[in-house]
C-alpha cells in the first residue's frame, strides 16, 4: 500500500457494542506489524480508540493518533485536525455508535473501503441491515460508491448460531471477509493498548491471525483495484427466521 495517496478504511455500524474499536484497533496494530505507516481516527466521543492508544506501549509498532472527536479550536480548521503525516499508507477511522446524515457525509469523505462489524445474533443482523440499506442510500456514498465488507465479531466457531448467521448475512449481498472468535484475549489487550499482532506468534493465536491477514488481503486487493465490482444496490431485509438470537 506503499505510495500515493493513504487508503482510508471506515469502521462503521449504526448499533453500539459492535466492537468497531476492537476491530480498528487491531487493524491498525496489524498494519503497523507488517511495516506500514498507520494513522488511527477517533471519531467517537467515548474517545474508546484514544483511550487504548495512551495505554500503548512506546516499544511497539507505532501508531499515529488522530483525536477527530475533539472540537477544533477557534484557530484550526477541521481540515486541519484531522490532517494525517505525510507518508502515511493506511488511515483507520473508528466511529461512533450513533452515526446521522450529517456524520456520514463527513465520515465518507475520502474512504477507499467500508467495514461493517456485526454480532452473530438476530437483533444485531436486524440493525445491521437496516443501517446498510441507510448507507447504500445515503447521497454520499451513491456520488462515489466503495466497497463495503462484513466481519463477524465475537463469534463461538463451529457452532449452528455461527453457521446460521453466515447463511443469513448471504441476503445482505456483500462479502463476510473474516471472523474473529469471542476471546479474553481482546479485552486484555484492550487495557494494554495492544493488538493481536503485537504477540509472539505462535501456534495459540494462529487461527485468528489467518482471519485478520485474509482482511488485510481483500483490503489490500481494493487498494490494487483488484475486488470486483462496486455493489450499491439496495439491501433486502434478511427473513427474521434466519437467525435465532
Amino acid at each position: 500500500m506503499r505510495g500515493g495517496k493513504p487508503a482510508r478504511i471506515l469502521v462503521v455500524n449504526g448499533k453500539g457494542g459492535c466492537g468497531k474499536t476492537t476491530i480498528t484497533t487491531n487493524l491498525a496494530v496489524a498494519y503497523a506489524s507488517l511495516g506500514q505507516n498507520v494513522s488511527l481516527l477517533d471519531y467517537d466521543a467515548q474517545a474508546s480508540s484514544t483511550q487504548w492508544f495512551q495505554q500503548r506501549p512506546e516499544d511497539l509498532a507505532p501508531i499515529h493518533l488522530v483525536q477527530a472527536h475533539q472540537r477544533p479550536s477557534m484557530y484550526r480548521t477541521r481540515a486541519f485536525q484531522t490532517h494525517v503525516p505525510t507518508g502515511t499508507d493506511v488511515v483507520i477511522v473508528d466511529t461512533p455508535s450513533a452515526v446521522g446524515e450529517r456524520e456520514l457525509d463527513d465520515l465518507l469523505r475520502g474512504v477507499a473501503v467500508i467495514l461493517i462489524p456485526l454480532l452473530p445474533s438476530a437483533i444485531d443482523l436486524r440493525a445491521g441491515t437496516h443501517f446498510i440499506a441507510s448507507l447504500l442510500k445515503h447521497r454520499s456514498y451513491r456520488a462515489q460508491p466503495v466497497p463495503i465488507g462484513l466481519v463477524a465479531n465475537r463469534a463461538r466457531r463451529n457452532t449452528i448460531k455461527l453457521s446460521r448467521f453466515t447463511d443469513a448475512t448471504e441476503t445482505l449481498q456483500l462479502p463476510l471477509i473474516a471472523t474473529f472468535r469471542d476471546s479474553p484475549v481482546y479485552t486484555r489487550m484492550a487495557d494494554d493498548g495492544r493488538g493481536l499482532f503485537d504477540l509472539e506468534e505462535n501456534g495459540r493465536y494462529q487461527a485468528e491471525r489467518a482471519q485478520w491477514l485474509q482482511l488485510i488481503h481483500w483490503l489490500d486487493a481494493i487498494r490494487a483495484g483488484s475486488a470486483g465490482p462496486v455493489r450499491a444496490e439496495r439491501v433486502p431485509k434478511p427473513a427474521p427466521s434466519l437467525v435465532r438470537a
